[in-house]
């Protein structure tokens, strides 16, 4: 016993160690992301006034043409003038054959005063330019998304590069290898934990009694609950006290009422929020099987499972955390598995339970406590499904 304790302490001292170090790592990767990102906006900066600068450029170009052009126009205009007034002078001093004959010589010794059309393709140019920003923005913004929000996702996937803590049984890993999997309903309560509900985290529609081993939803009526931030606000559920980490649990559960949800989860889970994300059914870090009134179902990462099993009043759920192994039994005279899980287990996993309807009952039991009920009794026909 006094081997075990120092080497928990140990732990708790290494895991400490490991938490400051952690903080530290991560403060490291804030100074690079900051940096880069600081250099990306600079670069970004950079590029913003080398395109303003062409854009002022082509600008100035397009009114010094512009000017150049208009200054040549008015001194065309100028000579049509002159002629004009020769013309009109000729017409009133001649007879018409003198005219023809003076206009003739005039119009050999003219100047060529013809104007030239005149198309100013200025906005052309300018749409030209602007499709260009906009085209090489949108691939700029879909190549960061691409260079760091997937690429990012994907290392954090990665096992080798992951943040993690890990802590290891070193003696009990080595044992359980030679333990065989519990297969009789007395192998299962070798591995069993006494467990009780969490009063702090009970949803204040949910009643707890017998010494906290018993949780109701007493829907409308809610409790004098102290509002903390470890209490589900939206989603009627309840924790466990105790957690399960590294080597095999076991616990039961006696349920009644159609929408009874028995399963495991990680601390970490939101209290506060209503998106599904915050209910033991619709993260990928929770794990529960539900009884619907007709059959039970299993729910991970929101995707549902239906089952075609027996009914049962009273679920067994066993975790063998080493191996990442986490299953749901019917438990009778004999052990029924009824679906099981293969996933690794990042936290401490707790027993997790949601009752969204009125009468809705949950009982811990203790280990070979007798079975009181054949089947999960149905809800009442105006149960309404809550959050």
């Amino acid at each position: 016993m006094v081997k075990t304790l120092t080497a928990a302490e140990n732990a708790i001292d290494k895991l400490q160690l490991n938490t400051v170090s952690i903080e530290q790592s991560v403060a490291e990767v804030q100074a690079v992301i900051r940096s880069q990102f600081e250099e990306l906006q600079a670069m970004v900066e950079k590029a913003k006034e080398e395109v303003t600068e062409i854009l002022e450029g082509e600008h100035k170009q397009a009114v010094k043409q512009a000017e150049g052009i208009r200054v040549h126009l008015e001194q065309r205009c100028t000579e049509l003038k002159k002629n004009q007034a020769q013309i009109e002078k000729l017409s009133r001093n001649k007879n018409d054959v003198d005219f023809l004959q003076e206009y003739s010589q005039w119009k050999k010794e003219a100047a060529d005063v013809s104007l030239p059309g005149v198309y100013i393709g200025l906005m052309d140019r300018l749409h030209s330019f602007s499709r260009v920003i906009v085209d090489s923005t949108q691939e700029l913004c879909a190549m960061l998304v691409s260079s760091y929000i997937e690429k990012v996702k994907e290392t954090c996937k990665n096992d080798k590069t992951g943040i993690k803590t890990t802590v290891r049984a070193i003696g009990a890993a080595k044992q359980n290898m030679f333990i065989p999997d519990p297969v009789t309903h007395a192998d299962f309560l070798k591995n069993a934990a006494h467990v009780s509900f969490d009063a702090d985290t009970a949803h204040k529609f949910l009643r707890l009694t017998e010494e906290n081993r018993k949780v109701t939803n007493t829907t409308p009526w809610q409790h004098p609950y102290p509002d903390l931030p470890e209490r589900f606000e939206n989603w009627r559920q309840v924790l466990a006290t105790e957690s399960f980490y590294l080597g095999r649990h076991y616990f039961e559960a006696d349920i009644s009422g159609e929408g009874t949800h028995v399963g495991l989860t990680y601390k970490s889970i939101q209290r506060k929020g209503n998106e599904s994300n915050s209910c033991i059914t619709g993260n990928d870090f929770s794990w529960c099987l539900q009884w619907n009134g007709r059959s039970f179902s299993t729910w991970h990462s929101g995707v549902e499972t239906p089952l075609s099993v027996e009914k049962f009043t009273r679920i067994g759920v066993y975790v063998d955390y080493t191996r990442g192994l986490l299953a749901f039994y019917g438990v009778d005279d004999n052990m029924t598995l009824i679906h099981k899980y293969k996933a690794e287990f990042l936290e401490p996993l707790y027993p997790a339970f949601w009752l969204p309807k009125k009468e809705n009952s949950i009982a811990l039991v203790a280990p070979g406590e007798p079975i009181s009920l054949k089947s999960p009794s149905p809800s009442p026909p105006n149960g309404a499904l809550a959050s």
